[in-house]
């Protein structure tokens, strides 16, 4: 009588036992992200006489070199020749002769420059006035954040009244801010002294 042998393993038990638990995993819901908390501007701060618009009163038309988001889409002067983006700062003034300065400093206190993003991706695409015509006398200054995600931190817009040059002050400058889906105004005069040469907006995101 032969002896029994050693009792044999159970070789299709794993494969079943792993196929099982790939059915079984494949079945479980993975809840999905949560959404990304929409771009609201904190601790929100402004020079001193210088009120904030939040809301806006849609025209249906949206016009060119006023800095106003005019059909209240979030966009300011779409259409009208500028970059737009989800961060987003532009004047505009009427004296052909006055050269004012938007100058926006990201959270590392980089300033956006002409034609070269700064390492967070905010640009400036237009100097005005221009002696070589370029603003046709439709001062328009715009800062725009050119790709991606904005970087965290405190921002701070600065408008400056550079020279007066023929121009009678004050001068009337707009200063309009898209941050997200939502577009802010305010309007200032300048004036060439320390005191009223500069108007500036600081927020955090």
């Amino acid at each position: 009588m032969r002896s029994p042998g050693p009792p044999r393993r159970g070789r299709r038990a794993f494969p079943r036992a792993a196929a099982l638990a790939l059915v079984l995993a494949g079945c479980i819901e993975v809840p999905p992200p949560p959404p990304k908390p929409p771009l609201e501007p904190k601790d929100l701060k402004v020079s001193e006489g210088v009120g904030l618009e939040v809301a806006c009163t849609p025209t249906g038309v949206e016009l060119c070199f006023d800095a106003r988001d005019n059909n209240c889409n979030g966009v300011i002067d779409e259409g009208c020749g500028l970059h737009t983006g989800i961060l987003q700062f532009t004047i505009a003034w009427e004296e052909p002769e006055a050269d004012v300065d938007l100058n926006v400093y990201d959270p590392t206190g980089e300033l956006a420059r002409v034609g070269e993003p700064t390492a967070s991706g905010l640009m400036k695409d237009r100097d005005c006035p221009r002696a070589s015509g370029e603003c046709q006398e439709q001062n328009v200054e715009n800062v725009f954040l050119t790709e991606g995600e904005p970087v965290r931190g405190r921002y701070r817009v600065v408008v400056r009244l550079d020279k007066l040059n023929d121009a009678t002050a004050p001068v009337r400058v707009r200063l309009s801010a898209r941050i997200g889906q939502r577009s802010y105004s305010m309007a200032f005069d300048l004036s060439p002294s320390a005191a009223t040469e500069e108007k500036s907006v600081e927020f955090t995101l």
